[in-house]
């Protein structure tokens, strides 16, 4: 069979193009449960006591394959680049977002461990150490494109955004969630408006694309008020990110705010309905 015609049945065996369409393949990894220094915010699911990442259920495809795989990077990475070749798709560009409770505050052995892991994936045989492994991946069959890591905005300082520049990461995902003082206080977010300026600041000063998750519907917020964060976010020169995640607030089963929910009926619940009007609102917002 000539090039052409093995191009041409190559496209039509192709299963779930969606997955390159940009002609970069996205992997998702998680690696695994820590507690969070601070505790736990109260819509969080998931933990050690429940062998799921912090923030998952543990019945997502990416919490799942993870527990399948041990969280062990190089066997999850594996494991999807064989998935990949299998319905057909080109993998030799690869963007890797380790997913799953915040990665920076955990033991540095292990993240350089779990980061190591990544690229000896990638490279289809182990290094040394993280360094050699990264030069090596720059002639690897399967090249790291895109590096992404989620992370809280207390723990996105200086110190941790340098940790970041040295496991290749390019982009940084923060969870600011509100912008209100009394929010985090209420669901324990364990940081504070200046905290989330200051991860802004040093992300861009360092070179990085920032994603921001907001989560509108959170304890005490009005409709209104949310809507007020999306213009906020997009117009204030200290923040501006270049991409946005939205996760609508959700009172799920073994949380914190499930039980308050219970106990006290405090939490307010957004209809379907009000959550599509705050999205019409912020698309109609000025995103500057």
């Amino acid at each position: 069979m000539d090039g052409k015609s093995y191009e041409k049945l190559q496209k039509i065996l192709l299963k779930k193009p969606v997955k390159t369409a940009s002609g970069v393949a996205v992997i998702a990894l998680m690696p695994k449960p820590y507690a969070c220094p601070h505790g736990r915010c109260t819509y969080c699911p998931g933990g050690i006591e429940f062998n799921t990442p912090n923030s998952y259920t543990g019945k997502e495809p990416v919490a799942i394959s993870s527990i399948k795989n041990g969280y062990d990077a190089n066997i999850q990475i594996t494991a999807k680049l064989n998935q990949l070749h299998v319905f057909g798709h080109d993998a030799t560009k690869i963007e890797l977002v380790v997913v799953g409770g915040t990665f920076l505050f955990m033991p540095k052995d292990y993240q350089e461990n779990f980061i190591k892991s990544c690229y000896d994936a990638l490279n289809g045989f182990p290094s040394p150490n993280l360094e050699i492994a990264m030069e090596n991946n720059q002639k690897a069959k399967n090249r790291n494109v895109g590096f992404t890591i989620e992370t809280k905005p207390d723990y996105c300082k200086k110190e941790h955004v340098d940790l970041m520049l040295s496991y290749g990461v390019t982009r940084v995902e923060i969870g600011v969630q509100s912008l209100h003082e009394r929010v985090y206080k209420i669901v324990n977010r364990g940081h504070d408006y200046n905290d989330v300026i200051d991860s802004f600041q040093i992300s861009k000063d360092s070179g990085y694309k920032i994603v921001a998750h907001m989560m509108p519907g959170l304890p005490t917020m009005t409709p209104d008020e949310d809507v007020n964060d999306f213009k906020k976010l997009f117009n204030d020169s200290n923040l501006k990110p270049d991409m946005l995640k939205i996760y609508p607030s959700l009172v799920l089963k073994d949380t914190p705010l499930y039980n308050d929910y219970l106990e006290k009926n405090t939490s307010r619940i957004l209809t379907k309905k009000c959550y599509m009007y705050l999205l019409k609102q912020k698309n109609g917002a000025k995103m500057g």
